[in-house]
C-alpha cells in the first residue's frame, strides 16, 4: 500500500497557485483531486540558490508558470515562423516581447523565456546587435552621420561615375536620369538603356560637400546619440544583443509534456512533506553551481532528492549519465532519480547502479509518475520511524 502524508496547508509560501489545472495524466493527479480547491499544478518556476542542502532566499526575478508556458506554445504555433521576436523601445532602452501579454505575463520578462530555453521548449537565436552610446547605454536610439572631413558639414552626398558601355561616355551620376527604368537614355548617344546592370559600369565613387564643394573619397562617419544629442565614435560604441525565441517543432510535444510532468512530480514531493522546487541552482561541495530540474528536501530530516528529466531520440547514453553524475557527486543528495520516456542504452543501467542513481524509463508519462510515487513511498515508509 502506498502511504502519503498530506501537505501542511499552513506552508503558504510553498503552496502552488494558478489559474488552471492540467488534465490527462492519471495516477498522481487523481490523488490531488480532493485538494483541487487548495492546490493545483500551475507551479512557479524559480531559481533560488541552494548552498549544500540549505535553501537560500528566493530571487526577486520574475517567475514563469507552466500553464502559461502551455498557452504560450499555443500562441507561438499561430505565428508563421513560430518565432517570438522582440520589440525595441529605442529611447527608453528596453526590450519587449508583446506576445507575453496574451498569456498574462509582463512583456519584458526575458527570464521567463530563458527558462523555456532551459526546458528545451524554445531555442534562443541572435536577432540583432545594436550599437549603443558608451556614455548613455540605457538608450538604444542612435543613427549614422556623415561629415565633410574639411568643414565638418553634414551636407554631404555620395557621387558615382557612370560609363555607358556601348558608346564609352563617362560622366557623374547627377547627369544620368534613371528615375524611369523603362525609359532611360544615354545623355550622349541618346540610345535607350534597358538593363542598367549590363549596360552601365561604375568605375569610381566619392563624396562631395555641398557647403564647401570639396570632393573626397571617404566621409567622416560618426554615430549620433539621438536622445542626448551628441556624437560618438563607432569604435567606442557598445554592443547590445537582442534575441528571438523559436519554437522547437520536432520536440515541442515531448517538451510541453515535460513541463507538465514537472508539476506532477513537484506536487508528489510536497505530498510527502518535502520542500520542493523547480529549476533550482545548487552550490555543491566544490563551490560549483548546478542547475537541477527538481530538488526536494524533507521538512523533518536532512533527506534530499534530485530528479533529472532527460529525453533523447537515440536513447539515454553514458554521456547523459555523466551530466547527472557531476552534480550528484558534488551535491551528494540522499537519492537521485533519472526519469525518461527514452530507451536506456547499453551500459547505462550498470553505471547508474554503481553510483546509486535510480532509473525510471517508461514511454507513458503517467506511468513515470506512478513509479516515482512508488519509489518515494517505499523510501518514506523505510524512514517513517525516524520522522
Amino acid at each position: 500500500m502506498i502511504f502519503r502524508k498530506k501537505i501542511i496547508q499552513d506552508d503558504a509560501t510553498l503552496e502552488p497557485k494558478s489559474e488552471q489545472k492540467f488534465t490527462g495524466l492519471m495516477g498522481i493527479s487523481s490523488i490531488f483531486r480532493n485538494h483541487s480547491n487548495e492546490t493545483n499544478l500551475d507551479t512557479k518556476i524559480d531559481r533560488p540558490l541552494i548552498e549544500g542542502s540549505i535553501l537560500m532566499p528566493e530571487s526577486d526575478l520574475p517567475k514563469a508558470s507552466t500553464s502559461k508556458s502551455i498557452r504560450l506554445i499555443q500562441e507561438v504555433r499561430k505565428l508563421e515562423d513560430r518565432t517570438i521576436k522582440p520589440f525595441v523601445d529605442y529611447n527608453e532602452g528596453r526590450l519587449f516581447y508583446p506576445i507575453l501579454s496574451k498569456i498574462g505575463e509582463v512583456q519584458d520578462n526575458i527570464e521567463y523565456l530563458d527558462s523555456l530555453v532551459t526546458d528545451g521548449i524554445l531555442e534562443q537565436k541572435i536577432y540583432e546587435k545594436l550599437i549603443v552610446c558608451p556614455i548613455h547605454p540605457d538608450t538604444f536610439s542612435s543613427s549614422v552621420r556623415l561629415y565633410c572631413p574639411d568643414c565638418h558639414s553634414m551636407n554631404v552626398e555620395k557621387l558615382k561615375l557612370f560609363e555607358h558601355k556601348k558608346c564609352g561616355y563617362i560622366t557623374e551620376s547627377t547627369n544620368f536620369d534613371f528615375s524611369d527604368h523603362n525609359d532611360s537614355h544615354c545623355p550622349s548617344c541618346k540610345k535607350p538603356i534597358k538593363n542598367f546592370e549590363k549596360e552601365i559600369r561604375v568605375p569610381a565613387m566619392w563624396y562631395q560637400c555641398n557647403d564647401c564643394s570639396e570632393k573626397f573619397d571617404n566621409a567622416v562617419i560618426k554615430l549620433h546619440c539621438r536622445k542626448h544629442e551628441h556624437d560618438f565614435d563607432t569604435n567606442s560604441g557598445q554592443f547590445v544583443t537582442t534575441f528571438s525565441y523559436k519554437l522547437k517543432n520536432s520536440e515541442i510535444s515531448i517538451n510541453s509534456d515535460i513541463s507538465q510532468i514537472k508539476d506532477e512530480l513537484l506536487n508528489l514531493l510536497q505530498g510527502f512533506n518535502f520542500t520542493a522546487k523547480l529549476n533550482v541552482s545548487i552550490k555543491g561541495k566544490s563551490g560549483n553551481v548546478h542547475e537541477i530540474p527538481i530538488y526536494g528536501k524533507s521538512k523533518t530530516t536532512n533527506d534530499s532528492i534530485l530528479i533529472f528529466i532527460k529525453n533523447q531520440p537515440d536513447g539515454i547514453d553514458q554521456s547523459d549519465m555523466n551530466s547527472i553524475l557531476v552534480p550528484k557527486l558534488d551535491i551528494n543528495p540522499t537519492n537521485t532519480l533519472l526519469v525518461t520516456i527514452s530507451d536506456i542504452n547499453e551500459g547505462v543501467d550498470s553505471l547508474a547502479k554503481h553510483y546509486g542513481i535510480h532509473l525510471i524509463s517508461e514511454h507513458d508519462f503517467s506511468k513515470i509518475v506512478s513509479r516515482v510515487e512508488e519509489f518515494v513511498s517505499e523510501w518514506y515508509l523505510e524512514n517513517g520511524a525516524k520522522k
